[in-house]
């Protein structure tokens, strides 16, 4: 970005952000991160999530509002719209970035004094069956036709959300999301014996259930292996009851939320990283991309996802990792075991990962892109 580029007023709404996790919750901060070092002025507008909020926000060089964590989306959309209003009569901004169209980008488009409005799409935040009810539908066509520029995660995504929302292709682009390999350390000998990596919220979604499935038959050959699930969610404890019902106690370990520098531990002592998301039936479920396929190639670690959404954006089959079935514990076994076989096919993926995301999935190319669609550069 050009030092003579004039500082621009940006406000991000975002419905995740840290210490919450998750892909929005990381985008949103790294956005808001660069956009502050490169001379905007950046507000954050999110709800409290955690105890801990607070004392990462006094931490941040950008300022972070947060707001009352409204449960309810029909309430949440109308408080959105309250605060959004009282928030932009008081404050004038000149670029305002909805990481989600709900519950903000009504709102924002309503009370925005001329601002420019992007609106992100990821997936589940425009496709699951609940915003295909007539009130939910109206309000989201209406918040995407109404953005001066939609920008989805992957080009899945996109096109989907075309096929979903017609007469956005003029103004509709795929910039995919990043990682910091600052952050990431790949000079690290995977732990012994060989463990196996999820990381990411335990949902239907992220296919924890089918590594689980897959287990006995990579035990078979390797029967020291340990399975790692690391993240929280809904799921949980079918997954653990699973892991009981197949006896695989002594190699299953659920770890639970992690922070930063458990995460890079994490990355390092893995083996391997797999993540085998999946389409769920019609309810319109599906990875947006994942960002933590980028964390572990980051780390030197090659990968294995589901053959589904956004993935192969993630996931170079055969180059930094491989697509499966994300419905066959067989297969999934089968590259798992592909990899553990051959340790230096497994290094070799790892390392084209990492050369990917230090030429072209970076923080600084993707966030440089994102400032040039909006005309913040």
């Amino acid at each position: 970005m050009e030092k003579s580029t004039p500082a621009k007023q940006v406000l991000f709404l975002t419905p995740d952000y840290p210490m919450w996790d998750g892909g929005v919750s990381a985008l949103a901060e790294k956005f808001a991160s660069f956009f502050g070092r490169h001379g905007h002025s950046v507000t954050v507008a999110t709800p409290l999530q955690m105890a801990e909020d607070g004392a990462f926000d006094a931490q941040q060089s950008h300022r972070i509002l947060r707001w009352k964590n409204v449960k309810d989306r029909y309430l949440k959309y109308y408080y959105a719209h309250w605060k959004l209003r009282r928030l932009l009569k008081r404050e004038k901004f000149d670029h305002i970035i909805c990481l989600t169209w709900h519950p903000f980008a009504n709102a924002a488009r309503r009370y925005c004094r001329g601002a420019t409005l992007t609106v992100m799409a990821n997936g589940n935040d425009f496709l699951e069956n609940r915003w295909q009810r007539p009130f939910w539908k109206r309000r989201m066509h209406r918040a995407f036709h109404q953005a001066d520029r939609v920008v989805c995660c992957s080009n899945e995504s996109k096109r989907i959300l075309l096929e979903t929302i017609p007469r956005l292709e003029t103004k509709t682009y795929a910039l995919l999301p990043a990682v910091d390999p600052d952050e990431f350390i790949t000079d690290t000998t995977p732990q012994q014996p060989p463990v196996l990596l999820t990381l990411g919220r335990v949902v239907a979604r992220k296919g924890q259930d089918m590594v689980i499935r897959a287990l006995p038959k990579i035990l078979e050959e390797f029967p020291d292996v340990q399975y790692w699930v690391a993240g929280r969610g809904a799921h949980l404890e079918s997954l653990k009851a699973l892991v009981t019902q197949l006896g695989l106690e002594n190699n299953v370990r659920f770890v639970g939320f992690v922070s930063a520098e458990e995460r890079l531990r994490l990355y390092q002592e893995c083996s391997i990283y797999l993540m085998p998301s999946r389409t769920i039936g019609n309810q319109g479920d599906f990875e947006g991309f994942g960002i933590t396929y980028l964390e572990a190639n980051a780390c030197g670690r090659p990968t294995i996802g589901g053959r589904s959404g956004g993935v192969a954006d993630a996931v170079l089959d055969g180059e930094t990792g491989f697509l499966v079935n994300p419905e066959s514990p067989d297969e999934i076994a089968g590259k798992t075991l592909c990899l553990l076989r051959d340790p230096e096919l497994a290094a070799r993926l790892g390392r084209l990962g990492r050369e990917r995301i230090e030429r072209e999935l970076n923080w600084d190319v993707t966030a440089r892109k994102l400032a040039s669609l909006i005309g913040a550069a």
